[in-house]
């Protein structure tokens, strides 16, 4: 065995390996002083400005992907499952349903989560998002966060005078991620987007602050992660979307025309579409 020429081999090896590990150390510590920089840049607008934080803000960075639903069909089977109610299909994916007897709501909606899990079907996987007038509006949850839908929610809560729930209406949707989990923004950063595009401004407050997934697209099955921003403007409160990869900032429930233009790209294993589908939904399965 020629000694020589191995010992050099392995002192090639290590000196590799340290560089490698050299550079990914100096990567390391180049972001984390970016971000320490950024976070404080960040903060000082804030504080000058008199804009709060009222809510404590999500782990940061965290990992997120697209994801796509389909709704599932709903079969005869799931109706008679359901108890103490008069349920049947309005088609093959949608649920009306009546109650025997009115369900109390509770003040603040506390009795909410029990009537989800005594009387609809996957109850548990679905959150209340808004409510008007005498309708509760929820939204499905997926990996424990909620999936928006742009005022198109799958399940829909009728309660009469008495704060008393008597019937419901429910799709359900299965979700699956598309393309390769990444990085979201910094929080602070999606916040700082906001204050750019002066959407929060002098003496408001940041009251709601949550990564959950959002359709920029109408009558879409592709879902973007999304930092869900709820800000108390003083006579009134707001919510703006802003994409988790992008920074664009999206109203909730507003969409106009240049809106519906972006398209964001996902990474590997394209979803295939039905003929019907509109050109906008198939760009967003394209790979990059």
């Amino acid at each position: 065995m020629n000694w020589s020429r191995t010992k050099t081999v392995f002192i090639m090896t290590f000196l590799f390996l340290n560089i490698f590990l050299g550079w990914q150390l100096y990567k390391v510590n180049v972001e984390n002083q970016y971000s320490l920089i950024s976070g404080n840049t960040i903060q000082d607008k804030l504080r000058q400005n008199q804009i709060s934080i009222d809510v404590e803000l999500p782990e940061d960075m965290q990992e997120a992907e697209y994801i796509v639903g389909q709704k599932q069909r709903i079969t005869t089977e799931m109706v008679e499952s359901l108890s103490n109610q008069t349920a049947e299909l309005q088609d093959e994916d949608t649920i009306l349903s009546t109650l025997e007897e009115p369900f109390e709501l509770g003040e603040d909606n506390t009795n909410v989560t029990q009537f989800l899990s005594t009387y609809v079907l996957n109850g548990e996987e679905y959150r209340v998002v808004r409510e008007v007038d005498n309708i509760i509006y929820l939204d499905q949850v997926f990996a424990d966060k909620v999936v928006y839908t742009n005022h198109n929610e799958p399940l829909r809560i009728t309660t009469n005078n008495e704060r008393e729930i008597i019937s419901y209406e429910q799709d359900y949707s299965v979700y699956e991620k598309q393309g390769n989990p990444k990085d979201t923004l910094i929080n602070l950063r999606a916040i700082e987007t906001l204050f750019n595009q002066q959407y929060i401004t002098l003496n408001q407050s940041i009251v709601g602050f949550e990564l959950g997934y959002y359709s920029f697209f109408r009558e879409s099955h592709v879902f973007a992660p999304i930092f869900k921003i709820d800000v108390d403007k003083g006579d009134e409160q707001v919510t703006y979307l802003v994409n988790a990869f992008e920074g664009i900032v999206q109203e909730q429930g507003i969409l106009d025309d240049e809106d519906e233009q972006v398209s964001p790209q996902i990474q590997d294993n394209p979803v295939e579409e039905d003929d019907e589908d509109d050109e906008s939904e198939e760009d967003i399965r394209e790979e990059d």
